[in-house]
């Protein structure tokens, strides 16, 4: 990954696909008194989309592991 976290229209992947998880970014916030971001978006684990939050320490994690960053297309 080049970015140094989530970006808002990007979906990201686990590349092995035993896994099934998936995590599109919608937008990111930071927190009011510290500025530590979180991602908001929707994961998709064991064949369900849901609301989902990741964290910098999730990032940080995540790219440990490898994750695939897909931009999305735009929406019309």
């Amino acid at each position: 990954m080049s970015a140094d976290f989530y970006e808002p229209g990007h979906t990201y992947a686990d590349p092995d696909s035993t896994y099934d998880w998936q995590f599109r970014c919608d937008t990111v916030t930071t927190h009011p008194e510290d500025g530590e971001r979180t991602a908001l978006g929707w994961r998709h684990f064991r064949g369900v989309w849901e609301p989902y939050a990741y964290g910098e320490d999730d990032f940080e994690v995540q790219g440990f592991v490898g994750t695939t960053d897909q931009p999305e297309a735009p929406r019309g």
